[in-house]
């Protein structure tokens, strides 16, 4: 189906194209999706979007300030529009959403300027890309007509859609043990309904599979994209460094047979310090930039991991090319870096391989070198298979951990993932992957928690190079944290745990501040406090232009070190993408001046642009490189990105419902984690799930929320409920839709009762078994 973002991409060109060249490049043939275009074109014309221009060619009309951006919307119904150029979110009133959906990329037209605080207002001109084709809906009857109709679970869709092809069975709606899934056959327009038919039934008790193909489906992420018949291209061993020699180890934690590959490593002492090699799996060389695979990995975007499994990112024959195997020849983009004795950064290159790993590194070879006595000559058994790379393996722990010390940039805290078998793979480190604008602590007896620190360094060193070359490339942007919610955060902390110490003026960085943590009793209910104030990460594209780009730039990289992924292309496209670049500046990128010129430049060494003063790249390899390298390819990553946190978030959500659902009615200890003026959020020990103890259940007495000290306070009793306290609490409710948990506070009379009870139930046994015994000495 041909969507208008396609129509108007065909179109954005200076020359305009004709209607029959349109046609083509949006490959219709059929007549009435050329009547559907025409119908198209003259709408998005009577618009002012498209314009006319000589020889009846298309174009878009620069003359009006239309702006693109995504639709989002609040669950109470008001709506902006996110810009595209990241500029300031635009108000929607609701009878300018022009039938807008929640997530749709639209055009809007700014009809009031935004004054002091108050945001520009704006009208949605038209839809470019419909975010929802799919989506999850209850089925009901309409009170008036009895006819069915499927209303959207999520609530920032309020509409009604009308159902088509509906066969009449004896069921009965609507049906609380069911959701349906419903496909989008028409898009509402005026005055008239969108309408779509039933795909199938999902029940919310179906087990695991069950709710992982709930959270799909409610995600918008699709299992069933159409992989091309495409071969990976094959690659040449001409010019690549043979490094089979170097017995190389892979790192793993991850135990699903499916589970994404990774980086191999190998280390080596080095003037004093340690020479690293970071070996990635080579994707980018497989595939051409805008070809067919290239496109498919586009729309996927990212792995996924589904608890236990995984969702693959790569077609079976990327896969099986490019994966690491044990004691196989396997080509490799390489990276070799040196640090000296502090862990600082002296040297690095860049360069095509071919490797031959070794072994592979599991938690429980690490578990045993650390449980390991310093001074001891025996191997330990889980040691045996790797005896002779042991020296290599404590070059590489070594390394890592000096690394690790250095890196006072990243927050890192602790995960709190519930130990449970369906969300094994998850609880694991996810390398060089933030999905929380936080990245895990280090743990010494993950694997991948070893190789998640090469993996970020090399990242770094990647940005450093490309910035030299002047080339583009993807890096991750953490925002800043508000000095206020640090403030905050502060005053919360020091209630909590008075040990922790300011500076003279009151003033703390967030750093220090989560330093502050680490030998506090509170650890936890602290680090879920940080958790709440850390802003998100996306993705940006940089681009330079000219001289004082590259000059402002240098200093940035310096000042925040950027982190631009490569290292793992099996994980997520826009590793894939900076792949691209870096494998096309070490194949295609020109070494020396000229072909009569001696003295050639190995581009993949460090400070190599100082000696170039050339063009790396011919003029179309350049251009195509250009037109793959912009804001909305940015977009659609960073709205994968979102799908991809927001599965991760409730796949651990309905893990620990479905826990809860089991101890409903139950009494069990838990921990305030959060106060509000309706009520306070606990967290069940055993679970780590946290539930709303709403202010109306708490009926001995009027609770006053006071803000500053973040508590409730009782009027009469002066009773408080504040963060880090401990309370027994009973499971009421579970909605598992929502990934909400009713709990109620179990209270002293309560319990007390309770005693009693047992108590009396107790002697009542004893007397009865008494007179047992009694009657039986009768007898």
């Amino acid at each position: 189906m041909t969507s208008v973002l396609k129509i108007l991409e065909s179109l954005d060109c200076e020359d305009g194209l004709e209607v029959s060249k349109l046609e083509r490049s949006l490959k219709i043939t059929k007549k009435i999706d050329k009547d559907n275009l025409n119908v198209a074109i003259k709408a998005l014309t009577k618009l002012g979007i498209v314009q006319t221009i000589i020889d009846d060619k298309l174009t878009i009309n620069n003359d009006i300030d239309f702006l693109r951006g995504r639709v989002r919307c609040s669950s109470k119904g008001y709506c902006f529009v996110v810009r595209e150029d990241q500029g300031e979110d635009i108000y929607i009133r609701e009878g300018n959403l022009n039938n807008a959906w929640h997530g749709d990329s639209v055009i809007v037209l700014i009809t009031k300027q935004g004054v002091r605080r108050r945001a520009p207002e704006g009208r949605i001109q038209c839809v470019l890309q419909r975010y929802n084709d799919t989506l999850l809906a209850k089925v009901e009857p309409d009170k008036t007509t009895g006819e069915l109709k499927a209303y959207p679970l999520d609530d920032r869709i309020p509409v009604t859609i009308e159902l088509e092809d509906v066969i009449e069975t004896n069921k009965k709606y609507p049906d609380k043990d069911l959701i349906h899934e419903i496909k989008i056959t028409k898009y509402p327009i005026a005055q008239f309904n969108a309408k779509g038919s039933i795909v199938r039934e999902l029940s919310i008790n179906s087990g695991v599979e069950g709710d992982i193909e709930l959270l799909l489906s409610k995600n918008n992420i699709s299992k069933s994209l159409v992989e091309p018949k495409v071969a990976p291209k094959k690659i040449s061993s001409k010019g690549r460094s043979d490094l089979t020699a170097q017995p190389s180890l892979l790192f793993e934690s991850w135990e699903s047979t499916n589970s994404p590959s990774l980086p191999g490593l190998y280390a080596q002492p080095y003037e004093g310090g340690n020479r690293i090699w970071v070996h990635a799996p080579t994707i980018s060389e497989r595939i051409n930039l805008g070809g067919k695979l290239d496109r498919y990995l586009k729309d996927k975007g990212e792995v996924i991991c589904l608890g236990n499994n995984w969702l693959e990112f790569l077609n079976e024959s990327l896969r099986s090319a490019s994966q690491f195997k044990i004691n196989e020849e396997c080509e490799a983009i390489s990276l070799m870096i040196d640090i000296n004795a502090d862990g600082n950064i002296t040297d690095w290159k860049f360069t095509l391989s071919i490797i031959k790993p070794v072994k592979i590194i599991t938690p429980k070879h690490l578990t045993a070198i650390n449980n390991r006595k310093a001074k001891s000559k025996s191997v330990p058994i889980a040691l045996k298979g790797i005896k002779d790379n042991l020296e290599v393996l404590y070059t590489l722990l070594h390394s890592a951990k000096i690394i690790n010390n250095m890196n006072n940039i990243s927050i890192k805290l602790d995960e709190y993932i519930p130990k449970l078998e369906r969300l094994s793979e998850l609880s694991k480190t996810f390398p060089g992957r933030d999905f929380h604008g936080w990245s895990k602590t280090y743990d010494c007896c993950d694997p991948q928690s070893i190789i998640d620190i090469y993996i970020r360094l090399s990242n770094n060193i990647l940005s450093k190079h490309l910035i030299g070359y002047r080339l583009p490339f993807i890096y991750k942007e953490h925002e800043e944290i508000d000095q206020s919610s640090i403030n905050e955060l502060t005053k919360s902390a020091l209630a909590l745990d008075k040990q922790i110490t300011v500076n003279v003026d009151g003033t703390i960085t967030s750093s220090e501040l989560i330093k502050s943590f680490e030998s506090s009793s509170e650890k936890k209910i602290l680090h879920k406090l940080v958790k709440h104030i850390i802003p998100g990460v996306h993705l940006k594209l940089y681009e330079i232009n000219t001289h004082e780009d590259i000059t402002h730039l240098n200093h940035d990289a310096a000042q925040t070190n950027f982190e631009s992924p490569w290292c793992c292309p099996s994980l997520n496209y826009w590793n894939i993408f900076n792949q691209f670049i870096l494998s096309l500046l070490l194949s295609e990128g020109k070494s020396k001046s000229s072909s009569r010129s001696k003295q050639t430049v190995e581009l993949g060494k460090n400070d190599s642009w100082r000696e170039v003063d050339w063009e790396i790249f011919p003029s179309k390899l350049k251009e195509i490189i250009g037109n793959h390298s912009n804001l909305r390819l940015i977009n659609n990553l960073n709205e994968i990105r979102k799908k991809s946190k927001s599965f991760r978030n409730n796949i651990i959500s309905i893990a620990q419902g479905r826990e809860a659902q089991k101890i409903i009615g139950k009494e069990v200890t838990a921990i305030i984690t959060g106060v509000q003026s309706y009520g306070f959020f606990a967290e069940i020990d055993d679970l780590t799930a946290e539930g709303l103890v709403h202010v109306s259940t708490l009926g001995d007495d009027w609770y006053e929320y006071r803000s500053r000290q973040n508590l409730l306070v009782g009027r009469k009793s002066k009773k408080t409920y504040q963060l880090a306290q401990k309370i027994n609490v009973r499971v009421l409710k579970v909605d598992i839709l929502k990934n909400q948990i009713d709990l109620e506070l179990v209270k002293e009379k309560e319990k007390e009762k309770e005693k009693e009870k047992e108590t009396e139930t107790e002697t009542e046994t004893e007397t009865i078994n008494t007179i047992k015994v009694e009657s039986d000495n009768e007898d």
